[in-house]
């Protein structure tokens, strides 16, 4: 028995849902495609990074390797300024590395650091400058490779 009583009828009066989605079903894909637009939106600025904790880490473990312990505030002053010029630098450069931005820039990796994301982001410019200039084409990753024959020696 549906809506009006009789059996096998619907209610005249009721709306017939063809797409049985629940609210909460469309508002779950909402929220999951806006997250995957700010994902790729994320990497339109250069991202923050605390910078006097990596130096901190830095001149710390200088001094414990080198054993001077005078020169653990002259690591840190030199790690802070070569940060900053490094950041300076992808701020002004960051236009030109759409490219590697994704692997180069690593924020929640293991103390990440301005001066290794810019030099991976220069390395991989300049790379695909130099093979645009010779107009070689990247290696693909999924080429055959060929093996060299490696043959066994006893060790004695």
């Amino acid at each position: 028995m549906l809506g009006n009583g009789v059996i096998g009828e619907p209610d005249r009066g009721a709306r017939m849902n063809i797409f049985p989605i629940s609210r909460a079903a469309v508002t779950a894909c909402v929220i999951i495609a806006t997250g995957l637009g700010f994902a790729g939106a994320a990497l339109a600025q250069v991202p923050t990074i605390d910078i006097r904790n990596t130096c901190r880490i830095t001149a710390v473990a200088m001094v414990q390797m080198m054993g001077r312990r005078a020169t653990s505030q002259d690591d840190f002053n030199q790690c802070m300024t070569g940060e900053q010029d490094a950041l300076a630098q992808i701020r002004k450069d960051w236009g030109t590395f759409s490219s590697a931005r994704a692997t180069c820039v690593q924020p929640t990796a293991y103390m990440p650091s301005y001066v290794e994301w810019l030099t991976c982001l220069e390395m991989d410019r300049d790379l695909r400058k130099m093979r645009a200039e010779r107009n070689e084409q990247p290696p693909n990753p999924n080429a055959p490779v060929t093996l060299p024959i490696v043959r066994s020696k006893p060790l004695w």
